[in-house]
């Protein structure tokens, strides 16, 4: 049997960062493009814009084999575990030898191996390889018809920790302005394996559920963002996010709203607070959306400085964040063995 030989990544080696845009590190130019995105019109009306909320994938290549090549094809397996028998990641059929593989986690060991095959007949196989995909927040996906797609996860806490990767989701909004598309919908369905779509959108949003009910629960909480945490109108419905996000059956959770940007900022900031994520990550994580199609996001906004001082009579100390979003929770009503709950599922040891 022939030998394959794995040529890219390096084995052991590190990839570059998996975003197509990183973050700057000039604090008055929060952003560097390093490509160009996809281009979208919103709601057919003469607004166009570049998205650079996009990742990289992971090139993968290995050598062809010498005879009768041209008959055949490539399975490809990829696992954080070296014995191959945890999330693995299949491509069957190549028809060349090299692939991307997209939405790999960040800060993950990853171990590969191919085999080719003829006719139904493995005819060559390689060695096993592992490379380790780079921690550098956050973790973007590309779904098509859609934009601003990340994981929560992959932030890192104090004490060693960071956000639990694969468990909860943000993005735009999947129907009414931007449509997914069928590629879109498997890449949430069956790819990440969501099973709740947390819809924040309210009556004159519009829209509706746009996955596949068999496979994925419609929940809508309609909220406000920002300062608005606090208004009456709108405190069942954070009380609800919460109980979601306690609820160990709701997860992978996307929640969303019609940009992701305000309403979904403000669950996410809320959200990472509570599981301890420094001040100055969430900010930047906030200001990320920026990179979408749905203008700029600042932390210097009026808008933003309205939901940090909503916080403010819920903490003692004006910098502690986690402490201001624990005690407005707790006013909510949600219940301290939720809280508990909420961490449990989504920190984990670094």
């Amino acid at each position: 049997m022939q030998t394959i030989d794995l040529i890219e990544p390096e084995d052991g080696s590190v990839t570059v960062p998996l975003q197509e845009h990183r973050l700057h590190p000039d604090e008055d130019g929060p952003f560097e493009s390093t490509g160009s995105g996809d281009v979208y019109a919103w709601n057919n009306l003469e607004i166009v814009s570049v998205d650079r909320s996009v990742p990289k994938p992971v090139p993968l290549s290995w050598s062809k084999i010498q005879r009768g090549w041209r008959s055949v094809t490539y399975d490809v397996i990829l696992s954080p575990s070296p014995e191959f028998n945890q999330d693995c990641v299949h491509l069957n059929a190549v028809t060349k030898p090299l692939v991307e593989v997209w939405h790999l986690f960040i800060g993950t060991t990853y171990y590969w191996k191919v085999c080719a095959n003829r006719g139904g007949e493995q005819v060559a196989e390689s060695g096993t390889s592992r490379f380790t995909t780079n921690s550098l927040p956050p973790r973007w996906i590309k779904v098509p018809g859609t934009t601003n797609v990340r994981d929560l996860g992959g932030w890192p806490l104090p004490q060693k920790k960071r956000i639990r990767q694969g468990m909860i989701y943000r993005s735009s909004e999947l129907n009414r302005n931007l449509n997914i598309t069928e590629r879109g919908r498997k890449i949430l369905e069956d790819d990440l394996r969501i099973r709740t779509d947390l819809d924040l959108r309210g009556d004159h949003d519009g829209g509706g559920p746009a996955l596949d009910p068999e496979k994925v629960q419609w929940i809508n909480v309609p909220i406000s963002p920002y300062d608005c945490i606090c208004d009456a109108a709108f405190r069942d419905g954070y009380r609800s996010i919460f109980d979601t996000f306690a609820d160990p059956s709701s997860y992978p959770v996307l929640f969303h709203c019609i940009g992701g940007a305000d309403r979904g900022g403000t669950v996410a900031f809320l959200l990472s607070a509570l599981l301890g994520k420094r001040r100055e990550l969430l900010m930047r994580d906030y200001e990320l959306t920026s990179l979408s199609i749905w203008g700029d996001r600042s932390r210097a906004s009026e808008q933003f400085r309205g939901l940090m001082d909503a916080l403010l009579p819920f903490g003692n100390d004006p910098e502690d964040i986690q402490e201001q979003v624990e005690k407005y929770v707790l006013s909510l009503g949600l219940s301290t063995q939720a809280i508990a709950a909420i961490r449990d599922l989504l920190i984990v040891q670094d």
